[in-house]
């Protein structure tokens, strides 16, 4: 499926008057970050902001600046701007050289990248594992999808989003191929970053995906391949009407081609 955007607005890159209000969201953003000294800091700052983008604590199109980032971890700025181009190369960032940076938007592009990676992987993997789980496996799913009932019932959003990370990562854990799933989770950071954009607005979301999960672990306790690769792919691919609609119902920048 190939995505297109509504047309988004313009970049706008940080002016210098914007620097105080740019420290005040990174302070917010950035909050119980503690940067350790013995620890290499450039790897460090990466973790910290690209925690804070996925999460959406720091939204797409954010302006932000080595100064203020530097000063809000207490750090000079030659490993925050090391850090900079290495988020920049994952796309989570858009450098404006003699200008500023900005949080990237979400790309659709990178969103169909994204979904096929989860669409081949995941699928082959569940196969895989349809053939092999024994009983101790299938406990440990059980025991996931009732803490994401507990979410679901509770309307907690943030944390349903975790278990569903804590599913999807068992899965590959199972099969022993949790480098793979390292593969699938670097390259769905953008389709994360829209479903959680999506669910900030949409709690209906979250319980469709509940249902589909207890469809696919349903077709994988019953050794049915057929309804595993029909509802896994519904399951991972149905994100994109969700975002397309979202994007131009609001013709919110957030998004761009």
């Amino acid at each position: 499926m190939t995505l297109s955007a509504p047309r988004t607005r313009l970049y706008r890159a940080p002016k210098r008057t914007e620097q105080a209000e740019q420290v005040r969201l990174l302070s917010d953003a950035l909050a119980g970050v503690a940067i350790d000294p013995a620890l290499p800091y450039t790897a460090q700052v990466v973790r910290a902001l690209k925690a804070a983008i996925l999460s959406l604590r720091l939204m797409p199109r954010t302006p932000l600046s080595e100064v203020a980032i530097a000063d809000v971890l207490g750090m000079s700025r030659t490993p925050v701007r090391e850090a900079l181009k290495e988020l920049s190369g994952e796309h989570l960032l858009d450098i404006f050289p003699q200008a500023g940076t900005v949080v990237s938007p979400i790309r659709m592009s990178l969103i169909e990248r994204g979904i096929f990676v989860r669409d081949a992987l995941e699928c082959a993997n569940l196969i895989d594992l349809m053939r092999t789980l024994d009983s101790a496996g299938r406990a440990r799913i059980e025991q996931v999808l009732r803490a994401q009932h507990r979410a679901i019932a509770a309307a907690d959003c943030e944390t349903f989003f975790q278990r569903d990370e804590t599913l999807h990562r068992l899965l590959f854990e199972l099969t022993g191929r949790l480098p793979i799933w390292n593969i699938v989770n670097q390259a769905k950071q953008h389709v994360d970053r829209a479903r959680l954009l999506l669910t900030k607005h949409n709690f209906d979301i979250c319980q469709r995906a509940y249902g589909e999960h207890l469809d696919i672990m349903q077709a994988l306790f019953a050794c049915d391949e057929a309804v595993l690769r029909r509802t896994l792919r519904h399951h991972v691919t149905n994100v994109t009407d969700a975002v397309l609609e979202y994007a131009k119902r609001t013709q919110s920048d957030y998004f761009s081609d």
